[in-house]
């Protein structure tokens, strides 16, 4: 799904990050001083015994210490200032929200799937991954089992998604039902996102009312959140293209609290643009994030939970380019 401020990569800002050169430098030092201790008998600093640390404070310094202590680069002020490159490849700059919960994984720990390298899997011992996809009618008519085999595990189906146009008609995506019943049947874990193009709360719950219905009549419960995926329109006058951050929460709101009526869990389909321009910290901090970024490595600094990394996906089962997803789960500790 790429369309509006829809987002990404890992060129980012080093701002607010420690440099890791100052380290090495450090690291150089201390192992000129071990190197003297080895000949000498003495430390950095012609450092002594525990008990006579007290006199050792007053002693000159090894010749060149204070020239390597003046130049060691230190680390960057924290300015909370985030550079990133959009999925369209334009630059921004963000400001950081420090309400909002962080991102909680090491971004050199996301590489390519030994087994399949258009994959990213991340390798932290602390969690596990599954890899997914999401579809709509666009990807046709989906061998599951077959997907299945690949190693795609989860699935989020598009149900339904509102006209950009100025009436902003509402649909049903015409392989909801399909996708549904037959991603399910196949053994894949299954959730489900809406398109918005919502101006008002009205119209959020219109659309919440629709995906329902939808999942309803598939007789399918979801195993995965109900995502509500409001997006702009790039390259056209999108309805919702104007719309403002303090309208966005309270759609957002209106179509989570008609579908938790219904006894369904929604969250938020996010990118960079939207969290740092349209969504606010209440609503980051209220959901489950599934983030898209088509980069090597997650930008965002806030949490997320599924990944999508990829609009260029060939799964086994599928005809042409689908999105690929990665599902991240702290592993429960024993």
């Amino acid at each position: 799904m790429r369309s509006g401020l829809f987002t990404t990569t890992d060129r980012v800002r080093s701002t607010g990050r420690r440099s890791s050169k100052g380290l090495n430098k450090s690291c150089g030092l201390l192992l000129a001083c071990l190197g003297m201790l080895v000949l000498t008998g003495t430390g950095c600093g012609a450092a002594k015994e525990p008990e006579e640390r007290e006199d050792s404070a007053q002693e000159a310094s090894l010749p060149g210490q204070e020239e390597a202590e003046e130049t060691q680069e230190q680390p960057p002020e924290d300015d909370g200032l985030l550079d990133y490159v959009d999925s369209w490849g334009e630059q921004h700059t963000m400001e950081v929200d420090p309400s909002v919960l962080e991102n909680p994984y090491d971004p050199a720990l996301f590489v390519q799937d030994p087994e399949d390298p258009q994959r990213i899997v991340y390798q932290d011992p602390a969690y596990s991954t599954r890899h997914g996809i999401d579809v709509s009618e666009f990807q046709g008519e989906i061998d599951w089992e077959a997907v299945r085999e690949a190693g795609y595990s989860f699935v989020f189906v598009r149900v339904g998604y509102r006209g950009y146009g100025e009436k902003g008609v509402l649909c049903e995506d015409k392989t909801a039902n399909r996708n549904l019943k037959g991603a399910k049947e196949a053994g894949l874990k299954v959730g489900a996102y809406f398109f918005s193009q919502a101006l008002t709360e009205g119209e959020a719950r219109e659309e919440a009312d629709l995906s329902i219905q939808i999942l309803d009549r598939a007789g399918v419960t979801l195993d995965l959140p109900l995502m509500y995926d409001p997006e702009l329109i790039r390259h056209d006058e999108g309805r919702a293209n104007d719309i403002s951050r303090e309208q966005v929460a309270l759609n957002t709101k209106a179509f989570r609290q008609r579908a938790k009526e219904a006894g369904i869990r929604t969250d938020i389909y996010s990118n960079l643009p939207w969290e740092d321009r349209l969504f606010d910290g209440e609503i980051l901090n209220a959901c489950r994030i599934w983030y898209a970024d088509y980069e090597k490595k997650p930008q965002t600094p806030y949490h997320f939970t599924w990944w999508q990394y990829s609009d260029t996906g060939q799964v086994p089962g599928i005809e042409g380019a689908v999105d690929l997803d990665l599902w991240i789960r702290k592993k429960k500790q024993k």
